[in-house]
């Protein structure tokens, strides 16, 4: 099974993204199942002292405070040979924390983890629409205003098929703080 370590966006969030998914123009834009920040790609893990060791070094990971997550604006990536349309993040905390994963994930056993960089939440696939309609879209969407959000926790995601599955399913979620939030 491959793995993932990321981030979950709020409610209010990810209803905003599928608000925004929904605003598409035509067939071409392929959405994202599932809305996640990748901090950390682990790839195929099946021997289970490894998934243990992982288990308890995530479960380990502190952060002294929440991490504050703001989204910057949208961008354009090829990621193997797609081209997406993603949702860029300035969070320098969340920067270190996903190095942080990739270190204890190579300690645990993971042979290659790879450190997500630039820090991006992937909405859409955009492979096959006109260049033309990105640019479009991009210049309407540019001050879409997302608040910025605390998070306190991570989540490990597992793909049903391979790396190149954009469905991920939550499998565990490690809180990144000693407190909790304050209810709002």
């Amino acid at each position: 099974m491959n793995l993932v370590v990321g981030i979950t966006p709020s409610e209010s969030l990810r209803m905003a993204l599928l608000d925004l998914q929904s605003q598409f123009w035509t067939s071409d834009w392929e959405p994202y199942s599932y809305l996640m920040l990748p901090l950390c790609s682990l790839g195929e893990i099946t021997h289970p002292l490894v998934l243990e060791e992982l288990d308890h070094a995530l479960m380990a990971l502190r952060t002294p405070h929440p991490i504050t997550l703001e989204p910057v604006g949208f961008d354009v990536f090829t990621r193997r040979d797609r081209i997406t349309l993603e949702l860029k993040f300035q969070a320098p905390a969340l920067d270190h924390l996903s190095v942080k994963i990739g270190t204890i994930a190579k300690r645990a056993g993971v042979k290659k983890p790879q450190v997500r960089a630039p820090l991006t939440l992937p909405l859409a696939t955009i492979t096959t629409v006109a260049p033309d309609d990105v640019s479009a879209w991009l210049q309407l969407h540019p001050a879409t205003a997302f608040e910025p959000e605390v998070i306190s926790e991570i989540t490990l995601f597992r793909t049903w098929k391979n790396s190149e599955t954009t469905f991920f399913i939550p499998e565990t979620d490690y809180l990144l703080t000693e407190y909790s939030l304050p209810i709002s």
